[in-house]
């Protein structure tokens, strides 16, 4: 594969992408749209996202405000205008291929939030979707008062941030061998955060009551693959299960790995999540 990077102008930000592009003797036959985490940033996934180039298909991933190299306060991400504008951005890297559309934990709630879009005829509608462990309910079962809460709060200081409580612990299942964190690493490598502002984590939980009522939206037509550990302490496995239930696609596939955390792709068993891809990967018609 070969990592392309550049700044984008979205709603007068100067934001950070990668554009990961399959090796020049592999044939380009579809681009994907990736949305990174909470805290997350572009740079986190290429080699999750090499299993996508070797065949055939361009990456694009873009730091939204506040995380990885994209400017802002660490966690607010912006508003939906971002969001959307984002997309638009993403879609003129597209051009006439075949398109995708993917995402981890928030990214993969985005992601859900794109396709239902797409589903009401609001956006391009995808080809193929893979999503992985979706943050379907960002207030992380809180009691009502909580959100209540938020909600007062969010608009008064809507810049204020909050720890969201992931730890790399939570995150992948590592052996002796594989003891480092990313607390241990220099500050200029640590473009992973935890903090989430009130303001972007009271959207996020809007989004994720607003998924609950349109999730049937999604393309019916659409080749969607939800992947999810079974152990995950972020994003438990039960609430994905509910949620896939709801998604109007008639060529869904869910796949839940035993054992695994919040990422699946990382660690101690990543292998199994990687074989299934491929053979997903292998069996779509992607064609221009």
């Amino acid at each position: 594969m070969r990592v392309e990077s550049q700044r984008v102008k979205v709603q007068g930000y100067s934001l950070y992408r990668l554009i990961i592009h399959p090796e020049q003797s592999v044939p380009t036959r579809a681009v994907a749209i990736f949305y990174h985490g909470q805290g997350g940033y572009a740079e986190r996934y290429p080699e999750v996202l090499e299993v996508f180039t070797r065949r055939g298909i361009r990456c694009i991933i873009t730091d939204l405000p506040g995380h990885g190299r994209s400017p802002g306060r660490r966690g607010h991400a912006g508003n939906e205008d971002v969001l959307d504008s984002v997309i638009a951005s993403s879609m003129i890297e597209v051009g006439v291929l075949p398109h995708g559309v993917m995402g981890h934990s928030m990214g993969g709630l985005l992601a859900l939030r794109h396709l239902v879009l797409a589903g009401k005829g609001l956006l391009p509608k995808p080809s193929f979707s893979w999503i992985s462990s979706p943050l379907v309910d960002p207030g992380g079962g809180r009691p009502p008062w909580f959100r209540k809460m938020v909600s007062i709060l969010a608009p008064v200081l809507p810049w204020v941030t909050v720890s969201t409580g992931v730890t790399s612990a939570m995150c992948r299942v590592v052996d002796d061998q594989q003891t480092l964190k990313i607390s241990d690493k220099k500050p200029e490598q640590r473009l992973w955060h935890r903090r989430v502002s009130l303001v972007w984590g009271m959207l996020l939980i809007k989004t994720g009551e607003w998924l609950e009522q349109t999730a049937s939206y999604t393309p019916h037509d659409l080749p969607l693959l939800m992947t999810q550990g079974s152990d995950d302490p972020v994003c438990p496995a039960w609430k994905t299960r509910e949620l896939f239930d709801k998604l109007g696609s008639k060529h869904k596939t869910y796949l839940e790995i035993e054992g695994m955390l919040h990422e699946p792709f990382s660690g101690v068993g990543k292998d199994r999540l990687f074989e299934a891809l491929e053979q997903w990967i292998d069996d779509l018609k992607l064609e221009r």
